[in-house]
């Protein structure tokens, strides 16, 4: 009994490892969409006191926006399909950031520089944020309906979250933005979230046969 239960558990974490990976992917890709957005403001209203207040307030704004949606989606939505529907959606509104950012700041240049960046951001940052923000909670209601551990399972996901926004901060900053430019940052990082949403497609079959073999 007690080696079933070992071996039942070895299975689950070799399950919920790719979640880990998605969220990752997930935090490094929340930096990289602040970081490259401020910057795509930047030949338009500059890097001023108001910018970046537009440009974090966008940021906050659209994670909370997205943590309560995603609580309420876990709650009465398939869980997979949600989260492979929402990181699909995330990597098409990385890939043409470059191009809806320069329209929408065009658009809005006669503003004044509060206005404008403020506008700007919440058109072509704040739905990106938001799918961002409800990814975490989906990935942790879909490991703790196995294993049962909310807080834990939380504290992991945030954790590994975190970890990877640190790493894609210093990569962004350091090295990617000043060696590749803006656009081919944004596609990197679209292509980061297509293996994320690649990695949840391939895990989902495998995890739900899992879940209902538990129940």
């Amino acid at each position: 009994m007690k080696k079933a239960v070992a071996q039942a558990g070895k299975q689950q974490a070799v399950t919920f490892l790719p979640f880990y990976f998605i969220s990752f992917l997930e935090g490094s890709a929340v930096m990289a969409g602040e970081l490259i957005g401020a910057k795509m403001i930047g030949p338009f209203y500059g890097n001023s006191l108001y910018v970046w207040t537009s440009v974090l307030a966008t940021t906050l704004g659209g994670l909370t926006v997205g943590y309560y949606t995603g609580g309420i989606i876990s709650e009465r939505h398939p869980l997979h399909k949600s989260l492979n529907t929402i990181l699909l959606v995330s990597t098409i509104l990385f890939a043409i950031m470059p191009w809806l950012s320069s329209f929408i700041m065009s658009a809005t240049l006669n503003m004044s520089v509060q206005l404008g960046s403020l506008i700007s951001c919440m058109i072509f940052i704040f739905p990106l944020l938001v799918c961002f923000g409800m990814v975490s909670p989906l990935i942790i209601r879909i490991i703790s309906v196995k294993l049962g551990e909310v807080g834990k399972n939380a504290g992991t996901i945030y954790t590994v979250s975190t970890i990877g926004g640190i790493i894609m901060t210093f990569a962004m900053g350091f090295y990617l933005i000043p060696f590749l430019g803006l656009k081919l940052s944004s596609w990197l990082s679209s292509l980061l979230l297509l293996i994320a949403t690649g990695t949840s497609l391939y895990v989902s079959p495998g995890t739900k046969e899992i879940n209902a073999s538990n129940n």
